[in-house]
C-alpha cells in the first residue's frame, strides 16, 4: 500500500514534530518549504508567516554574522553535507546563545533539490562542558601541586596516573611509571604484604592504611605512609585504586633530630646531677684533707677530718654504684622466695629514722594462712621499699600519716605506700623517675632513689605507679609477680630491656 501525497505530508509533519530540534526544509531558491513545530515555537512565528518566505527573511538580525544562506546554496549545488557547525545569536540586552547546525541535501521529485537545516541550542551544554573542563583542570592542578604522592591504578595494580610529587620522590617520570605494577615499587619484606592486598582486593576492606618503603630509581628505599582506597562502579565492582602516599624522609630526619636533642638534654641533666652529687662529698673530703695536711688542731679534730674524708669517699662511691646499677641493671642473679610483708617491716624499721615525731603509721596487710611471697632479690626489693618510705617521711617534715598495705591480686603481689605530705605537682609527675630529679633542693638524697627503684621493679617483671595531688599527699603502687609466676615475668622484663637497649 502506498501513501498519498496528503498522507505523506502528514507523516513527515508528525516525524518533524517529534524531533527536539529546529528543522527547516529549504528549496533551491532558498525558500522555506517546511518548518518543524520546534522552530516555530522558538521563533514565535506562525506557520503561515514562515512557509514560502526566503531564508534570510525569517532569521533575525542577530544571526546575520553567519553566511547561512550561502552554505545552504552550496549544499544544494554540491550535494555535500555540512555537519555540526556553530552560529551565535547576538542581540542587545540578551545573553549570548550558541547554536549548532547541520545542513543535509534532500532530493525532491522531478529532479529538484532541497536542503534540510537542523539547529540545536547548545548554549547550556557548552556552558556545562566548560564548567566540567574547568573542574577537571582545577582537580588536575590540585593533584599536581599536592605535596603527597597521588597515584591511581587499575584493579590489578597497574599504574595509570602519577603526579609530580611521586616523580620527585621516586625519580620516575609519569610516562615511565605508567603501566608498571605498583607492587614492584615496594621494597622487601613489605612487598609480599602489598601484593597480597591487591590480589585479594575484592574480598578485603575497600580502604587500607599501611607503611611500605618505596624503591627509588637509584635503588634506595624511602619510608612512605600509604592510604589506599578502591574505586567502584554502580554494581560495586572494583575498577581502580587511588593511592595516596606521604613521604616520611623529612619527618624521620626531624624525629631523629628531636630524639638526639632529647638524648643530649637528658645526658646533660645526668652529667649535671653526677657532678653535683660527687662534687659535694669531694669538697668536704678535700677540705678535711687540707686540715690534715697542715697537721693543726687537736687529735679529736684530726679524727673528725679523717671520718669526713672516709664518709665523703663512701658517699661518692655510693652515688657511682647506684648510677651503675641504674644504667646497667642486667639480669637478676640468684633469686629466692621473698616474704613481702616481712621485707616491708624491715624497710620501715630501717627508714623510720627519717620520720617526724608526729607521724602515725597505718598497716593494711591481708591475713592469710601463708605469707605473701614474691620471687626475686630480697635486698633489692627492700632497697625499693626503703627509698619510697624514706621519701614519704621527707614529704612530711612536720608529721603526718604513712599508710602501708600489702595484698594479692591474681598472680601479683601489690604493695601500696602512701603519705599525707605536700604531694607532687602535676607538671613534675612525668619526671619523678628521671635520674637526679628531685623537688626538694635541701634534700640530702642523690635524686637517684626513684629512678633506681623503677629500674629494680622492672628487673623483677613488675611495675610501679604513682598518683598525687599537690597539697594532698602521694600514693605509690608496686606490683610484683607472685613467686609462682616471677620467673616468666623476669624473662619478659629482660626481653623488654634488651629491645629498649
Amino acid at each position: 500500500m502506498s501513501l498519498s501525497r496528503l498522507d505523506y505530508e502528514s507523516f513527515f509533519d508528525a516525524i518533524m514534530s517529534t524531533i527536539p530540534s529546529s528543522i527547516l526544509v529549504i528549496d533551491a531558491a532558498l525558500t522555506v518549504v517546511h518548518a518543524s513545530r520546534n522552530f516555530l515555537e522558538k521563533s514565535h512565528a506562525a506557520r503561515s508567516e514562515t512557509i514560502g518566505r526566503r531564508l534570510e527573511d525569517i532569521f533575525p538580525e542577530a544571526f546575520r554574522d553567519t553566511a547561512l544562506a550561502q552554505e545552504v546554496h552550496e549544499v544544494i549545488r554540491s550535494g555535500r553535507t555540512v555537519l555540526r557547525r556553530r552560529m551565535s545569536y547576538r542581540a542587545p540586552g540578551v545573553l549570548l546563545r550558541i547554536y549548532a547546525y547541520s545542513i543535509c541535501p534532500l532530493p525532491l521529485d522531478r529532479g529538484r533539490s532541497a536542503a534540510i537545516l537542523v539547529m540545536d541550542d547548545v548554549t547550556d551544554l557548552l556552558r556545562l562542558a566548560d564548567e566540567v573542563r574547568q573542574a577537571q583542570l582545577h582537580l588536575a592542578s590540585v593533584v599536581e601541586s599536592a605535596g603527597d604522592l597521588i597515584i591511581s591504578t587499575d584493579a590489578r595494580g597497574r599504574i595509570l596516573t602519577w603526579n609530580g610529587a611521586a616523580e620527585v620522590a621516586c625519580g620516575f617520570s609519569a610516562q615511565e611509571a605508567r603501566d608498571r605494577s605498583f607492587v614492584d615499587l615496594i621494597a622487601l619484606p613489605e612487598k609480599s604484604e602489598a601484593a597480597l592486598w591487591f590480589a585479594e582486593i575484592v574480598r578485603r576492606d575497600h580502604r587500607r592504611a599501611a607503611e611500605w618503603p618505596m624503591i627509588r630509581r637509584d635503588g634506595e628505599a624511602i619510608p612512605v605512609s600509604w592510604t589506599l582506597s578502591c574505586m567502584t562502579d554502580t554494581s560495586g565492582h572494583v575498577t581502580g585504586i587511588v593511592v595516596v602516599g606521604r613521604n616520611l624522609v623529612e619527618q624521620r630526619a626531624l624525629e631523629a633530630q628531636i630524639h638526639q636533642a632529647e638524648k643530649l638534654a637528658a645526658l646533660g641533666m645526668v652529667i649535671g646531677g653526677i657532678a653535683h652529687e660527687i662534687r659535694n662529698p669531694l669538697g668536704v673530703s678535700s677540705a678535711a684533707a687540707q686540715l690534715l695536711k697542715r697537721r693543726t688542731g687537736s687529735p679529736q679534730m684530726r679524727e673528725e677530718c679523717v671520718e669526713k674524708v672516709i664518709g665523703g669517699i663512701a658517699r661518692a662511691s655510693a652515688v657511682v654504684e647506684n648510677l651503675l646499677r641504674f644504667a646497667r641493671p642486667g639480669r637478676l642473679g640468684e633469686t629466692v622466695r621473698v616474704d613481702v610483708v616481712e621485707t616491708l617491716r624491715n624497710a620501715f624499721a630501717f627508714a623510720s629514722g627519717e620520720a617526724a615525731a608526729a607521724t602515725t603509721v597505718t598497716w593494711d596487710v591481708e591475713e592469710e594462712a601463708a605469707p605473701l611471697y614474691a620471687e626475686g632479690a630480697q635486698n633489692l626489693i627492700e632497697l625499693v621499699l626503703i627509698n619510697l618510705i624514706a621519701n614519704a617521711f621527707q614529704a612530711m617534715p612536720g608529721g603526718g600519716e604513712l599508710s602501708l598495705a600489702v595484698r594479692r591480686e591474681g598472680c601479683e603481689i601489690v604493695i601500696e605506700i602512701g603519705d599525707t605530705g605536700s604531694g607532687i605537682k602535676e607538671t613534675d609527675l612525668s619526671r619523678i623517675f628521671d635520674p637526679f630529679f628531685t623537688t626538694r633542693a635541701e634534700s640530702r638524697r642523690s635524686g637517684l632513689g626513684l629512678a633506681l627503684s623503677h629500674s629494680i621493679v622492672r628487673q623483677h617483671g613488675g611495675s610501679i605507679g604513682v598518683r598525687s595531688r599537690w597539697g594532698s599527699g602521694t600514693h605509690f603502687t608496686i606490683r610484683l609477680p607472685g613467686a609462682e609466676s616471677g620467673a616468666k615475668a623476669r624473662r619478659n622484663a629482660g626481653l623488654r630491656h634488651a629491645a629498649s637497649a
